[in-house]
This record gives structure tokens, C-alpha cells and sequence, in this order.
């Protein structure tokens, strides 16, 4: 069985064909999928879609997307919070710091993230993170939280300078397609090096397409191109990095193995 740990379904690009594109990668032999959430509206179309396709093995995560801090002022909607407690959420995000394109002002992000972090604790659920040009940042932030809440770098961008913090604490990496583009060798050497129980696998679709699909719109399906990327690199079949991306998902996740 494949797992796409981190998927947008719930997106304005996939929603109108979701159904066609759950079959698709249902048929390609994904069973389990989160769907996540980046800002109230979303959060609970996650929550309606992993409702929708719990017979494919969909979960959902709910949060406020760093890009949206700036939407929401200093405190979490309590519609969001509510959601927090469906049966289908097993995870709290996407949540984090996005310094490339700064949607947010930096200082709302940081203290926007921190605030997620706490609900976090206090949930009792691990949490997805989106953490692009700002690793500095958001480890100062997470330090504070290591052992109390746990963590999956969502799209890891830290390349090696910063794996050893993030091992360190407990922290998982996803990696996508961009493991599979022509110019990514620091983050197949990453792939190469991760512990064999720290690493999922996603699409974050429709984004960043793994190739040969590179500039199409991405969906669940293509997850399977980033499996034989990485077995590559860690010279193991695609079967045996599936079993082992199996069990660190239910391990993080805590969700249940029905429907496999």
C-alpha cells in the first residue's frame, strides 16, 4: 500500500474532479491519504472529504496555513478548534512560517505559529509543518515544543544543514516530487540519510509535480513516482520503503489499518 501524507484534494484545481482523482489513485494502489487544510474554509472541506472518501483510508488535518496568520488576528477560531475533535482529523496544520513569499508580516507568522503549537499540546495531536525559507525561525519556535508535540516536516526544505536538529527532535521529513527533479541531489541525499522511521512521502498536490509530470497540475496518484525515487537512493525495493512508510504513518498519524 502507498500513503500520500499530504495532499490538497480540498484545493479550487482539485475539488470539481475529486472523485475521478480518488479513484485514480485508489486504482494505483494508494490507500491511506490526509487531507489538509490551510485556513478555516478549508479545514473543514478537509474534514468533508476525508468523510467523503473514508473507504479510500482519508484522514484530515486542520490549521491555519502561514500565507492566512494575517486573516485571523491573535486568536484560533473556535470553528476551527471544534474541528479538531472529528473522528477523521489526525493532525493539526498545515501550520508554519513562509518566508519566501510573506503573505503574513514575519512577526504574525511567528507568533500565529506558536499559538497553533500550544492548541497542539493541548490536543494532544501532532502537527504538519510548512516551513519555506525560515528554518532558523521556526526551530527557535519548535525547541520549545519538542517532546511535548510531534512533528512532520511537510515538504522538507532544510536540506542537511538542519537535518540533525530536526532528528533530534523526533522530527519526521516528508519528501515530494521535488525528489524526483533533475536539480534536487541535496535532497536525495537527504532521502539517502533519513532513518528509516523518520520518513513519509507525499504529493502536496496539485503542486510541485514529480517528474515525468513536472509542470502538471499533481494529484495522489503520482505519489507512486516519488516511491521509486527514493527506494532508488536507499537501495531498497519499492515494496520494502512502502511497508516501512506504512508503519511510520500509523506510528505518527495513530490511525487505524482498516480497508488494507
Amino acid at each position: 500500500m502507498l500513503i500520500d501524507s499530504h495532499c490538497h484534494p480540498n484545493s479550487e484545481e482539485l475539488r470539481e474532479n475529486a472523485q475521478e482523482i480518488m479513484d485514480r489513485a485508489w486504482n494505483t494502489g494508494v490507500g491511506r491519504f490526509l487531507i489538509v487544510g490551510c485556513d478555516l474554509e478549508d479545514s473543514r472541506e478537509a474534514v468533508t472529504m476525508a468523510r467523503r472518501f473514508e473507504g479510500y483510508g482519508a484522514y484530515a488535518a486542520v490549521g491555519i496555513h502561514p500565507h492566512e496568520a494575517a486573516r485571523y488576528g491573535e486568536t484560533l477560531p473556535q470553528a476551527l478548534l471544534d474541528l479538531a475533535g472529528d473522528e477523521r482529523v489526525v493532525a493539526l496544520g498545515e501550520m508554519g512560517l513562509d518566508y519566501y513569499y510573506d503573505h503574513s508580516p514575519r512577526e504574525v507568522q511567528r507568533k500565529f505559529f506558536a499559538l497553533q503549537l500550544e492548541w497542539a499540546a493541548r490536543a494532544d495531536l501532532p502537527v504538519v509543518l510548512h516551513i519555506r525559507d525560515a528554518m532558523p525561525d521556526a526551530l527557535a519556535i519548535l525547541r520549545d515544543f519538542a517532546g511535548r508535540v510531534p512533528m512532520l516536516f511537510h515538504c522538507y526544505g532544510g536540506g542537511l544543514e538542519y537535518l540533525d536538529e530536526v532528528l533530534g527532535m523526533g522530527g519526521l521529513c516528508a519528501l515530494g516530487g521535488a525528489v524526483t527533479w533533475n536539480r534536487s541531489d541535496e535532497l536525495r541525499d537527504v532521502a539517502a540519510r533519513l532513518p528509516a522511521d523518520r520518513i513519509l512521502l507525499e504529493t502536496d498536490c496539485p503542486y510541485m509535480a514529480p517528474v515525468p509530470f513536472r509542470g502538471k497540475t499533481n494529484e495522489p496518484a503520482w505519489v507512486s513516482r516519488v516511491y521509486e525515487t527514493v527506494a532508488k537512493v536507499r537501495s531498497v525495493s519499492v515494496g520494502e520503503l512502502a511497508a516501512q512508510i506504512e508503519r511510520n504513518a500509523a506510528s505518527f498519524f495513530s490511525w487505524g489499518m482498516e480497508n488494507v
